[in-house]
């Protein structure tokens, strides 16, 4: 049997093997064209886990300070797409042109992973693979269905309403990479705390238009 292609496997564990960090390092290393569309992103990831497809989107979002413009735009759709192929069960992701042929530019793609990279050592000390129900079997299915609910929080222009649905997704991600349940369950937590911080603002904007119209009459 021929030997699989160095870039065709990823390990569904940080042990044995290189960490997720240094995976991520090389990946985005491998990029050399001036700008990296998502088509090049899924295409370069191939049949791997759609945890790790989804950590690479959720990533711009989770670090607000890098001040890349238009990151939630690109990376929130293909978010959406991948998350609801998940959820249905899908082997592989597909992406409608208009949404592969989305780029960004390669120097900020490689500075975001370089940024991320540190942080993501020291969260990774703290993981090993535990509550295998969690992220086995069907449960990959169930939190893709969770994972819609959150990307369509980052697709929705909403002011602050970008970062706490990027974590949720981005822990959900980190614990099936790792088989971590209790990285999966913190993921949960913040993704509840998502939609509640958010359904909090659309009350208190609705309440503040109602009492604007009253005002007016």
């Amino acid at each position: 049997m021929p030997s699989p292609q160095p870039d065709a496997q990823l390990p569904a564990r940080r042990h044995p093997g290189p960490s997720l960090s240094s995976l991520l390092l090389d990946f985005a290393a491998n990029f050399h064209t001036e700008r990296v569309r998502v088509r090049d992103i899924t295409e370069s990831l191939g049949q791997r886990s759609f945890g790790f497809i989804l950590l690479i989107f959720a990533l711009p979002n989770s670090l607000p300070i890098l001040g890349i413009p238009g990151v939630s735009t690109i990376t929130g759709m293909p978010m959406l797409f991948v998350a609801v192929q998940m959820a249905l069960g899908h082997q592989r992701v597909y992406l409608p042109r208009w949404i592969a042929d989305s780029s960004l530019a390669t120097a900020d793609f490689q500075k975001l992973i370089n940024k991320v990279a540190p942080w993501l050592r020291r969260i990774e000390k703290l993981m090993r693979p535990r509550i295998a129900i969690l992220t086995l079997g069907s449960a990959e299915r169930w939190l893709g269905a969770f994972c819609v609910l959150l990307a369509v929080l980052l697709v929705l222009p909403i002011p602050l309403g970008n970062l706490l649905p990027a974590l949720g997704i981005l822990f959900i991600a980190l614990g099936l990479i790792e088989s971590d349940g209790v990285c999966v369950l913190v993921g949960i937590a913040i993704g509840i705390a998502a939609w509640m911080f958010l359904s909090g603002l659309v009350w208190v904007a609705v309440q503040t238009a109602l009492a604007m119209i009253d005002k007016m009459v």
